[in-house]
């Protein structure tokens, strides 16, 4: 009876047939002696070696047939030999299976049914089977496989991009994992399924910020549960209040706005000026163009037609088949690109993100210029802060959209001034009679037989002296002091007097 030693030695020396005859005919003597399982074991990993190499499927399956029958192997107790298998069979997969081949879906189809009766732990040959499964991107057993194989297997290497030998990242293993599976799932309309995926892919993009594209298939998975535009639109918006600055959610809401142009227009405009880098919007300005192309905006296309045409070349990719077919119609010499944008993308855009949300009037109090955080009141006892984008000062009037986050506070969506109503119940401009003595350095103004506070900056702002008629502005703002809510005078008209 030969031993493993012997056997891998022969392999080794290109004896590879030699060993195999040899190790079966020991099987066929010996066929209840685990050590001779191994030894055939190692004689078919180098008969897989050249299946490999050469692309022989079928003898790659008739090898790993012959594996499986070696019934006395465990992965736990044998597994540098499955290690060394699972890296042959996913090097045929990589190197030899096609993805655009008609008979590459049945192939994957067989190897799948030979492969998962095993459990197999996290390794780097485990890794390489996923990535090569998972370039075939129409096989209809890929949500399937990927279950079975199990995300958490993911390690901490499969998480980097590699860095391609022209110096170019390519997107790390667990990203393309994770996006192979929301498009399998997506293909299948599974919604059970995808709901159980979507906090992985939740985690997945919190825990790795860096990765741009898992949060557009969240966004994808979300809106298939969605029967309706206006359904996913319940589902999509509150996430997309969440990546208001990522391109590919202004994307996803274009799809949803295929009925309404002037919303899908705004939607495309807005993915473009988030800044992102100019090769992920190829797709959105090819979008964009055709919009514009639709209506007759031909100055405008051309400028998006060249960015993609501009961005290809410089990547040193093919050019879209749209672009080409449109750079080489006759209009396309005969116009000027036109840069601007022809609608106020950015208010439609808010007004998307705005629906469902709280409506409320706001006063500015107090404008921290350290944060650049604005503190308003927006209703009876409602008081927050948060950084603003328009500039704001004490006593400006604002109509805001809000939402309540997780954490049970405020966030305002949109802002923008408005004209102040005289029905609000926690700011109001009333006509007094200020009322300070010499020693204070705040004030009082009386008015309708009541008092209100005069904080000494406002005393000091408009020159407040004591008997003065003035209109003012006034809030009913916290005092933390005293931990109560009182009227306090936040402006004054000095020409009043």
């Amino acid at each position: 009876m030969a031993t493993i030693k012997e056997i891998t030695t022969m392999c080794k020396a290109g004896q590879i047939q030699e060993a195999y005859e040899l190790a079966k005919t020991d099987l066929e003597q010996f066929p209840t002696d685990l050590w001779v399982h191994r030894e055939m074991a190692w004689a078919l990993n180098y008969q897989m070696k050249n299946d490999a190499d050469i692309g022989n499927y079928q003898s790659m399956i008739t090898h790993i047939d012959e594996l499986k029958a070696l019934n006395l192997l465990s992965i736990p107790a044998d597994n540098i030999l499955f290690d060394n298998v699972l890296f042959k069979i996913a090097g045929l997969i990589y190197h030899h299976v096609v993805p655009t081949d008609i008979n590459t879906p049945a192939k994957l189809s067989t190897i799948f049914s030979k492969l998962k009766d095993y459990t197999f732990s996290p390794s780097k040959a485990y890794s390489f089977l996923l990535q090569s499964v998972i370039k075939c991107a129409n096989w209809v057993e890929t949500a399937d496989f990927i279950d079975w194989w199990n995300l958490s297997n993911l390690t901490q290497e499969d998480y980097k991009p590699y860095k391609a030998a022209n110096g170019k990242l390519i997107m790390s293993v667990a990203e393309r994992a994770f996006i192979a599976h929301s498009k399998a799932l997506l293909l299948l309309k599974d919604l059970e399924r995808i709901e159980k995926f979507l906090p992985k892919l939740d985690n997945l993009m919190n825990t790795h910020p860096e990765m741009t594209y898992p949060g557009y298939f969240y966004g994808k998975l979300l809106l298939s549960l969605g029967s309706t535009p206006e359904e996913a639109l319940k589902v999509i918006i509150p996430f997309a209040r969440k990546k208001v600055t990522e391109f590919w959610v202004w994307q996803l809401l274009s799809e949803v706005f295929t009925n309404e142009p002037d919303k899908q227009l705004a939607c495309l405009l807005r993915a473009v000026h988030c800044h992102a880098q100019e090769n992920f919007l190829g797709k959105v300005r090819i979008k964009l163009a055709s919009l514009y192309i639709q209506r007759n905006m031909l100055d405008y296309a051309k400028f998006q037609i060249d960015k993609v045409t501009q961005c290809y070349l410089s990547q040193g990719w093919h050019v879209p088949y749209e672009i080409d077919c449109w750079i080489h119609q006759p209009w396309i010499n005969l116009v000027t690109p036109n840069s601007s944008d022809p609608i106020d993308y950015l208010s439609i855009t808010n007004d998307i993100l705005c629906e469902g949300t709280k409506e409320a009037i706001a006063i500015v109090t107090f404008v921290d210029q350290k944060t650049q955080k604005a503190y308003m009141i927006y209703g009876q006892e409602k008081r927050m802060s948060q950084k603003l984008r328009l500039k704001v000062g004490e006593g400006t009037v604002l109509k805001i959209n809000y939402i309540i986050d997780s954490d049970g506070r405020p966030k305002v969506l949109n802002a923008g001034k408005a004209q102040f109503p005289t029905d609000l119940s926690y700011a109001k401009v009333v006509d007094g009679k200020i009322k300070k003595r010499d020693e204070w350095n705040f004030a009082f103004m009386h008015y309708d037989n009541k008092k209100c506070f005069v904080p000494p900056k406002v005393v000091t702002k408009y020159g407040i002296v004591d008997g003065q008629d003035v209109k003012s502005l006034i809030v009913c703002d916290y005092d933390k002091g005293k931990e109560t809510w009182s009227w306090v005078c936040l402006s004054i008209d000095c020409k009043s007097k």
